[in-house]
């Protein structure tokens, strides 16, 4: 199930943002978006498949109270008791209300009003809502609305979409609207995170899984940004270039959105630092190894931040990394940017453990 569920997280987001994309861009007149074709089967299978990937942390949960109480009266506890089965089961009847609206090509507005219910499901079942249940509740389903509105309409235009026509059109709408989602992400993210972990101990968190994880996700955001300058700016040469295709840039952004997502699945398996148990008699410190390699470390440690030779060059060379995305728009190389961001991500994150001093406190 370790390995499982971070799979089906990821599933759940890339099949959200299909979701949610789909449905935005009916809302927009054809003038302003290029002919996108989705075939109506992708859409009710991601919806069945929310469905089920939904329901795997709920069954790992399941599985963890097997031994002591019985399948049977685990599942019912589960379901009925804690927000992670509840909101299950409120997913499931509002997908299932929403494959029969696809199936039967209902009204865009009512497709709207069952993903947005899906998403307060999402919201509820969060691990921040159980936290703080008005906070939580509305900085994730707002977080993650924004997220799948700007990476739905990015997959479509890029992976669905049959020509480039209307681009010009399509960037005047689709740029602000990536730009409003960016800050709104921002925003409850900064909520989101520092509802479950405090501000002051976010350097201390990189001795957990969890918080050299969440480094990994802050670190992914970067080219992300810049990608979209460039997608957002630089590719209106679309319209005075005709051998130039756009569509192969807000690919190469979605690569590495994906890979965002991805941090994202697998951070939401691993424990809050608050919720680590630390044993100081018996545990041994970590190497440096460990720490690379982002194993849990059971020894209370502080961290200070003191760059090294090795740290400093390792990050002017992330640095380095990020430039050459913009290079490789020069030379119209998209595959070779997605690598670059790829390399910056690696790069910077070495360069950062690099630069922290542990110290055991025993």
């Amino acid at each position: 199930m370790n390995l499982l569920t971070p799979i089906a997280d990821f599933g759940n987001y890339l099949f959200f943002s299909l979701l949610v994309g789909y449905v935005v861009l009916q809302f927009v007149p054809e003038s302003k978006k290029p002919t996108i074709q989705l075939p109506k089967s992708l859409l009710l299978i991601c919806t069945l498949g929310i469905i089920i990937f939904s329901f795997v942390p709920v069954l790992a949960l399941i599985l963890f109270f097997d031994g002591t109480v019985g399948f049977a009266r685990a599942g019912t506890s589960v379901m009925m008791t804690t927000q992670i089965g509840q909101g299950w089961l409120f997913i499931t009847l509002s997908a299932i209300f929403l494959w029969l609206t696809f199936y039967l090509e209902r009204s865009k507005y009512i497709q709207a009003f069952w993903i947005v219910l899906m998403m307060i499901a999402i919201g509820y079942a969060s691990h921040v809502s159980s936290q703080s249940f008005v906070v939580g509740l509305f900085s994730h389903t707002t977080h993650f609305l924004m997220v799948t509105i700007w990476v739905g309409v990015l997959l479509h235009a890029s992976w669905f979409s049959k020509d480039k026509e209307h681009w010009t059109e399509f960037l005047k709408w689709f740029t602000p609207l990536a730009i409003v989602c960016m800050i709104n992400i921002f925003a409850t993210g900064f909520v989101i995170m520092f509802t479950i972990e405090k501000p002051t101990e976010y350097l201390n968190g990189w001795v957990t899984p969890y918080g050299r994880m969440l480094l990994f996700k802050h670190i992914s955001i970067v080219p992300v940004i810049v990608f979209a300058i460039i997608n957002g700016i630089l590719s209106r040469r679309a319209s005075t270039f005709s051998q130039f295709d756009p569509r192969t840039w807000l690919k190469a952004e979605s690569v590495i959105l994906l890979l965002v997502f991805y941090f994202t699945a697998v951070l939401g398996t691993l424990s809050p630092p608050y919720e680590m148990a630390y044993d100081a008699q018996t545990a041994k410190a970590p190497t440096w190894v460990d720490w690379l390699l982002a194993k849990n470390i059971l020894v209370p440690i502080e961290i200070e931040f003191a760059p090294t030779l090795l740290s400093v060059l390792l990050i002017t060379v992330a640095l380095l990394f990020l430039f050459l995305i913009i290079i490789s728009y020069k030379r119209m190389s998209p595959v070779f940017a997605t690598v670059f961001g790829g390399c910056f991500i690696l790069t910077l994150y070495l360069g950062l453990m690099f630069s922290c001093v542990l110290y055991p406190i025993i």
